[in-house]
């Protein structure tokens, strides 16, 4: 076994930038766009409630 005398391949450094470059993607959507990922409702112009059991009821607000 050794331990100490570990040299990286090709596939190792490939592999770890694939993964600096999706972890470093990931973090860019998220800082760009803060909310993507809780988006309630279909948009302004509905008004969603959640119900206790089930689906939230949502309902399209008048137009005025």
């Amino acid at each position: 076994m050794r331990f100490i005398p570990w040299y990286l391949t090709r596939g190792d450094v490939l592999g770890a930038l694939f993964v600096l470059a999706v972890l470093g993607l990931l973090i860019f959507t998220h800082i760009r766009f803060p909310g993507f990922a809780a988006a309630p409702g279909f948009g302004p112009d509905w008004d969603c409630k959640s119900a206790p059991q089930g689906d939230p009821v949502c309902v399209k607000k008048i137009a005025r």
